[in-house]
Formats: structure tokens, sequence, C-alpha cells
């Protein structure tokens, strides 16, 4: 059943609050408290429920008192850690489930699941997947939206998480953007990338001895082997670029140089885009607005820096290298060839 953090925490608080006074309510005083004093409805049953959750779960030394049937703390000085109950807290557990949200369904969200656990809001009843988000415009407050991403089969990702916890080598079918059809690869799983909206595979081709990235949902006839592989130290995929331009990297770096103006140099000059990086006005096309700009660096990235240049449109053209300019002029040929 799911569950509200922010009125269960806002209830927990003040049952703690009325106790802790002394004063020895019956039930049924503290109940009307609640909603006097609180703004807070609650049922007898849900009310025994809280006491009883609160003794078990969190140790409160909650007793009833031999002649007045009173509730009161055996120690006067207990107070229930504001952590459980603050407010706060209940807005950060909401905003954690809306991330976590984006990764649910893989490992990753199990792991996650376990942490926000044992950092005791609630062992059960709060797990992620039990915090309900009301439709409550504060709620739509804080969102996070990225690119459409395909649903990777749950097999997948019972396979690459054994593979990357006990380094096993593993082999599929996959068709890279170069390839005409599927090919079967060998491979040492090194680490996982979130990219754009896309789970992707950072590993070692055996066959080629060079590293390579796999989108999961294009991963065919899975397969774990028994062979165990070491580590790398280098493994890690920030270790081979910036990744300024996402998860697609080479072994050749090169010195780009790309004109841009209006939003496109808006949008780029206040971000760093790769090593050695330089942002100087354009005097020869300054815009109409005079924003216009020649952004310097060094980058392992062609591919995706190709396709970054061109979705700028009119906005953006490549003066360095060569393969950029060339690949630009190429596309540009192409699209005026099409007849509307």
């Amino acid at each position: 059943m799911a569950v509200d953090f922010t009125e269960k925490a806002k209830r927990y608080q003040a049952i703690d609050e009325i106790i802790a006074s002394g004063r020895k309510l019956k039930w049924k005083e503290i109940i009307s408290e609640l909603g006097e004093k609180y703004d807070i409805k609650t049922s007898r049953t849900s009310f025994f429920r809280d006491i009883e959750e609160l003794q078990e779960k969190y140790g409160a030394p909650i007793d009833t008192d031999f002649e007045t049937s009173g509730y009161f703390y055996t120690d006067p000085k207990y107070r229930l850690p504001r952590f459980y109950t603050d407010e706060n807290a209940a807005k950060a557990a909401k905003l954690i489930k809306t991330l976590m949200d984006m990764v649910k369904g893989n490992p990753l969200y199990k792991e996650a699941q376990e942490v926000f656990e044992s950092l005791s809001i609630e062992n059960h009843d709060l797990a992620l997947e039990n915090i309900r988000i009301n439709k409550d415009p504060q709620n739509d407050r804080i969102i996070f939206v990225g690119a459409p991403n395909k649903e990777v089969p749950a097999e997948t990702w019972r396979i690459i998480d054994k593979a990357l916890k006990e380094n096993r080598v593993i082999t599929f079918d996959y068709q890279s953007l170069t390839d005409n059809a599927p090919k079967n690869r060998r491979v040492q799983p090194w680490q996982l990338i979130f990219d754009n909206g896309n789970w992707n595979l950072h590993a070692l081709d055996v066959v080629k001895n060079a590293p390579r990235r796999y989108t999961l949902s294009e991963i065919k006839n899975l397969q774990l082997t028994d062979e165990v592989f070491t580590l790398p130290k280098d493994y890690d995929f920030r270790k081979m670029t910036l990744g300024s331009f996402g998860c697609m990297c080479h072994d050749q770096y090169l010195d780009f140089k790309i004109h841009l103006h209006g939003y496109a140099s808006r949008y780029a000059r206040n971000r760093i885009w790769g090593e050695n990086q330089k942002v100087e006005a354009d005097k020869e096309h300054p815009g109409q607005e005079g924003e216009g700009i020649i952004l310097s660096f060094r980058s392992n990235q062609l591919l995706s820096i190709q396709r970054w240049v061109w979705q700028w449109a009119d906005e953006a053209w490549p003066l360095e290298p060569k393969e950029l300019v060339d690949n630009w002029k190429n596309r540009l040929q192409k699209v005026n060839q099409i007849k509307l």
C-alpha cells in the first residue's frame, strides 16, 4: 500500500509532541487534539497502528498509565528524531523518488532503494516504490526530463549486473551504425553509462582489443561466459574523454574551431566542450546582434561533434578540422538535393 510520506511524517511528529508534553492523554484525547490543534484527521485503528510502528521501528518508549490509561514516555527525555519526521525530509524523499524513476527496472534502482531504506526514513512503508506522489501543484515544481529511451529487458539487466560484479566476459549480437547486419561480440564489461536517455555499456572488445560503447536496448542474444577478466586501472570512461558530447569517443584527438551565433552562441559560450577551450569574438561574422563567436577546443569525439554542429542549422558552421568541415559540406549538399 502506498504511503504519503508528508502526511505520515506530520502525524508522527504531532503524536510525539503530544506524548512528550507529559499530560498523559488517552487515545481519544490525542486523536481529538490531532484534529483541533494540528488539523490532522486519523482513526482509532490508524492511531494504534502509528503507536505500534513508533515503538517497533523507532524504539519509542511509549507506555500507558495504569490508572488513567494515558500515554507517556517511560524516558521523559526521549523525542522522535526530526530526521524521521521533518517535512524537508519528506520533500527530499519525493524528489529522490522522481529522480529514481528514471532508472527504475534495473539493478541501480534496487541498490538505491536499499540505500534509501538504510537511512531509516522508514524501513518498510517508505521504500522508494511505496512513496506516493500526490497530484499537488507543489509536487510538480521540480521534475526530471530526458530523451525518449527504449525499455531494456530484465534479463539483459540481470546478466550485465552479474557480469559487472564478477568481471565476467559476455557475448552478444550487435549492429552498430556502420554495420550492415548484426555481428557477434565478445567483450569485457567495464562500466554502465546513462547518456541522453539511453543506457550504454562501456566495454573492451576482446577481438579488436579496443574499448567500445554499446546501447543496451540494441543488444541481442546476450550470454554470460565463465571467463573472468581483470578490470584495468584505466577502465573509467571519464579518463578517456571529458564526455561533453556524450559517450561516443575515439582514440584520435583533433583541434576544433566552430563558428556560432544567435542562440547557439549563447548556449555554448558558458560550457566546457573540450580541452584547451577558447571563446573569441568572430569579427568577420559577428551575427545580427554581434554575438558571433569562434569556439576552439581539443576533443576525441568527432562523430558526436559532427551531429552537434549540424543540429544548429544556420547558427553554426565548422572551420576546423578538415574531417568536420567535409562532413558538414557533404550533409549540406545532400539537403540541397532534396526536392520538396
